[in-house]
């Protein structure tokens, strides 16, 4: 392989060999040759450990050129380490993989779950009358004058505008004082 090689080359290359050479489709005697190979993408598949072994690389074939000139008895200059082509984004060129099958799976799974959560669902809690006047809460008037509390869908007299607790009695405009049948203040009723 080349020592301009890219990332998605050197995969390629290392993917190859491993289906050529894997001792689950060739024996135990391909398996020296599989460690060979998964040692050389250890190397060759990082990064730092690449450019490590491309200085070594290029180190050995430096001397080995300097050997040969100085036998040779010639007045060679040494030659000149060049640095391999360093790409700073090479990690962005091939990205890890992401697995759409899966989430795309997990997805289907999750509308699935709600479509039959939304099919198999029964109506939904009516609201109960718990007895406590809120603002918003329907109301009849009972023969007295106190306020009890109804449900909307019912017939009723009016609606709670605001509670007052204290000894104030004054309603806004529109709305009448009626006392709560509790006892627990006075509630301003807007009639229907």
């Amino acid at each position: 392989m080349a020592p301009e090689a890219t990332a998605a080359e050197i995969r390629a290359a290392y993917r190859r060999a491993a289906r050529a050479h894997h001792p689950d489709m060739h024996g135990e005697a391909s398996s020296t040759r599989m460690a060979q190979i998964n040692e050389a993408w250890r190397v060759l598949g990082e990064p730092s450990r690449r450019r490590e072994y491309d200085l070594t690389v290029a180190s050995r074939a430096v001397a080995t050129d300097d050997d040969v000139a100085v036998a040779a008895g010639s007045d060679a200059r040494a030659a000149t380490f060049r640095e391999p082509h360093h790409n700073p984004l090479a990690r962005y060129q091939d990205p890890p993989r992401f697995p759409w099958r899966f989430m795309g799976g997990l997805l289907l799974v999750g509308v699935a779950f709600v479509v039959l959560g939304v099919l198999t669902a029964g109506d939904p809690v009516p609201p109960k009358v718990d007895n406590v006047l809120n603002p918003g809460d329907c109301v009849v008037i009972d023969v007295n004058g106190d306020a009890a509390e109804r449900l909307c869908t019912q017939a009723h007299d009016g609606v709670v505008e605001i509670l007052l607790t204290g000894g104030e009695v004054l309603c806004p405009n529109g709305s009448e004082p009626h006392r709560d049948r509790q006892g627990m203040g006075t509630a301003c009723v807007r009639p229907r």
